[in-house]
C-alpha cells in the first residue's frame, strides 16, 4: 500500500525533466572541473564519477521527499556509510556539493533555480580561470603534467626535458599506463610563463590530450 501511495505521489511529467536537465547540467560541471579546476588528482578520472553521484542523490531525494518516514530512515542507513578514499583537495568537495545542490533542488522540481545556479557556478570557473591566467607569478606547491604519446622514445626525450627545467625542483609522483604520462613536480613560485613552456615542448613532441596546471596539492 505505501509503494503505491509512493509511486502514485510521484509527477512522472516533471520526473522526466528534471533528469534529463540533470544530466545536461552534470555534463557541464564535468567540463567545468576538468578544463578549469586546479587539482593535482586526475580531473578526467574524477569527473567521470559526477553522473553516478548525481543521479544517485535525484533518485534518493525522489525516493524520499514524499515519504517523512524514508527521511528519517535514510539519516540513519547514510550514518553507517565511510568513504575509503579521503577527498583531499578544497576544489573537488566544492565541486561535489555544487552536485548535491542541483541534484537536489532538481529532485524538488526547482528547474529555474537549478538553471541558474549551474549558469553562476560556470560564469564564476570561467571569470576565476581567466583572472589566474593574467597573474604574473602564481604561488604553487606542485606542477601537474599529463600527455599521451606511443612512441616510447619520443616520449622519454620530452620527460628528460621536463625534468632538466631549472623552474622545477623535484619530481614528486609519476606514472605510465598504456602511453599515458603523468607526472607531479614540486615547485616555488613558479611563472605563468612556465606553463606556455612546457606545452610547448609536449606539442613539438606531438603528443595528445596534453594538459598542464598548477595546483596547491600532491597526490
Amino acid at each position: 500500500m505505501k509503494d503505491v501511495e509512493l509511486i502514485g505521489a510521484i509527477n512522472y511529467a516533471n520526473w522526466g525533466i528534471g533528469l534529463v536537465l540533470l544530466l545536461v547540467y552534470t555534463a557541464v560541471m564535468q567540463q567545468l572541473f576538468r578544463r578549469f579546476a586546479l587539482v593535482a588528482s586526475n580531473r578526467r578520472l574524477f569527473a567521470s564519477q559526477f553522473m553516478y553521484y548525481a543521479i544517485s542523490i535525484f533518485l534518493i531525494i525522489t525516493t524520499i521527499k514524499s515519504s517523512l518516514a524514508l527521511s528519517l530512515g535514510l539519516v540513519g542507513a547514510l550514518s553507517i556509510i565511510r568513504f575509503r578514499t579521503a577527498i583531499k583537495e578544497p576544489e573537488q568537495i566544492i565541486f561535489l556539493l555544487a552536485l548535491t545542490a542541483i541534484a537536489i533542488s532538481l529532485a524538488a522540481e526547482q528547474f529555474v533555480l537549478s538553471s541558474l545556479a549551474v549558469l553562476v557556478f560556470a560564469i564564476i570557473a570561467i571569470i576565476r580561470h581567466q583572472g589566474s591566467k593574467k597573474q604574473d607569478w602564481v604561488h604553487q606547491d606542485f606542477l601537474v603534467i599529463e600527455f599521451e604519446q606511443d612512441n616510447a622514445d619520443i616520449a622519454q626525450g620530452v620527460l628528460e626535458q621536463l625534468i632538466g627545467l631549472n623552474e622545477i625542483e623535484s619530481l614528486s609522483h609519476y606514472s605510465n599506463e598504456s602511453g599515458s604520462y603523468r607526472l607531479v613536480f614540486r615547485i616555488e613560485d613558479a611563472q605563468v610563463n612556465l606553463i606556455p613552456k612546457i606545452e610547448g615542448i609536449i606539442r613539438a613532441s606531438e603528443a595528445m590530450n596534453a594538459s598542464v596546471r598548477l595546483t596547491q596539492s600532491a597526490v
